[in-house]
């Protein structure tokens, strides 16, 4: 009688109720599981739409940058072995001249402005250039064309650095390696050291620097890596990221950038027309 009893008292979840509490935790769980999943989907979608938005902004604000402060007419654009390079030379400093000798001159003296540099920042490096009048690309790298000539030196008639307005006439005297063809309307004249190029290869756009010469280099290897994840179908003339459209009588010279960014079924496309407001 005792043993019934107890047998009585003891109690447990049948098999039905165990069934049940499965059910309804798998539900929870599957619910849990996919409101998780949803926020980190969509954390992932903003954090890589981020990431193409901050590769898209910094590319053109470096290009945009750089391009505004090159010598006039001297961007120039060539697809080759699969990549699209831009290419354009920097302006380290302009000034403008007050006497240019003209060929066949064997005259080899520049006096231009004297180069205002409070934060001493200016100095004439070995190789440098002066490039004056450059109307089209070929005068700023075809050597031939007398346009671009190689300075030898600099001085002023103060303490000679060619940098601080200390001599009484305020101006500099460069020496050259040769007479120009042409003069300025403006009177303008660009120091200038090297080519700076822009490629995009297999999905990146990589920066380049080299020497100034005639025929435009398609980099197909190293450089410092400025983007990635760039899907322009480069034999598509359409999708083409670079295209230069020259100065005319009423305009300067205008580069079209059309970038196509895409990572994990993210897209950004951009446009972007920078001026180049610098005159020959």
């Amino acid at each position: 009688m005792a043993s019934r009893h107890a047998l009585h008292l003891q109690k447990g979840f049948t098999l039905v109720e165990l069934v049940t509490v499965i059910i309804v935790l798998g539900i929870v769980s599957i619910g849990v599981t996919s409101f998780i999943r949803s926020g980190v989907q969509i954390f992932n979608d903003v954090s890589e739409r981020d990431e193409l938005l901050s590769q898209s902004r910094f590319v053109i604000e470096r290009l945009n940058r750089e391009l505004r402060s090159s010598v006039p007419n001297s961007a120039r654009v060539k697809l080759e072995n699969g990549a699209q390079c831009i290419e354009f030379v920097p302006t380290i400093w302009a000034t403008y001249y007050t006497r240019l000798p003209l060929a066949p001159s064997t005259e080899r003296t520049v006096n231009t402005v004297e180069l205002g540099d409070v934060n001493n920042q200016f100095s004439i490096a070995n190789g440098d250039m002066a490039i004056v009048y450059p109307t089209d690309s070929n005068d700023v790298y075809d050597i031939n064309q007398s346009k671009r000539r190689t300075i030898l030196s600099c001085t002023d008639s103060g303490d000679g650095d060619c940098t601080t307005n200390d001599s009484a006439e305020h101006l500099a005297a460069l020496t050259v390696d040769g007479a120009f063809a042409d003069v300025s309307p403006a009177s303008r004249l660009y120091i200038v050291r090297n080519a700076v190029s822009y490629c995009i290869r297999g999905g990146s756009m990589f920066r380049h620097q080299a020497s100034i010469v005639q025929s435009q280099t398609t980099f197909t290897s190293g450089g410092t890596l400025m983007a990635e994840n760039i899907v322009n179908d480069l034999a598509n003339s359409a999708q083409l990221p670079f295209t230069v459209q020259n100065a005319t009588l009423n305009r300067n010279s205008l580069i079209q950038i059309l970038l196509a960014f895409e990572l994990n079924d993210e897209t950004i496309n951009l446009s972007s027309d920078i001026h180049v407001p610098n005159v020959p």
